[in-house]
């Protein structure tokens, strides 16, 4: 699957969510809401070109900067980021299923992203243990919908 610069920035904010959210040791919830309070997706955009040559590492350290310098009081207490084998799989699937979500939804893909985060398929897809990620995008965002579906009842 070849991305366009679009398809590019998105990951790139899925991927330093999940990596901020281990680091940080937080939950989905309240690591979205640090993201949407001090607007995190867009300094990521602001940032694209820059954060396109720096890895992982460098990103967040700039982005644990960036909220220091807004305020915000992000516990680092030199965490290792331990991710599953399979992470970068699980980073992609929920990035197209959530983008199939946003079309769907017509919403920005951020926000589809955390509404897809705060479910209990987003839960399953970090779960090594369910085997979600072992899906497709299609199927996935599917079960999303199975869900809401049946919550709604």
């Amino acid at each position: 699957m070849a991305f366009n610069q679009e398809d590019n920035l998105f990951f790139m904010q899925v991927r330093l969510f999940r990596l901020a959210q281990i680091r940080w040791n937080l939950e989905v919830a309240d690591c979205i809401d640090i993201f949407e309070k001090y607007e995190v997706n867009d300094y990521i955009e602001a940032c694209y070109e820059e954060y396109n040559v720096q890895g992982d590492e460098a990103n967040l350290d700039d982005i644990e900067k960036y909220l220091y310098n807004k305020g915000a009081n992000i516990l680092k207490e030199g965490n290792i980021i331990k991710i599953s084998r399979f992470e970068y799989s699980m980073e992609l699937l929920a990035m197209d299923a959530s983008m199939n979500l946003a079309e769907e939804m017509k919403i920005p893909r951020p926000k589809a992203f955390f509404i897809f985060m705060k479910s209990e398929t987003g839960d399953m897809l970090f779960n090594e243990d369910t085997d979600m990620w072992m899906n497709g995008p299609d199927y996935i965002a599917d079960e999303y919908r199975r869900e809401m579906k049946a919550k709604s009842k």
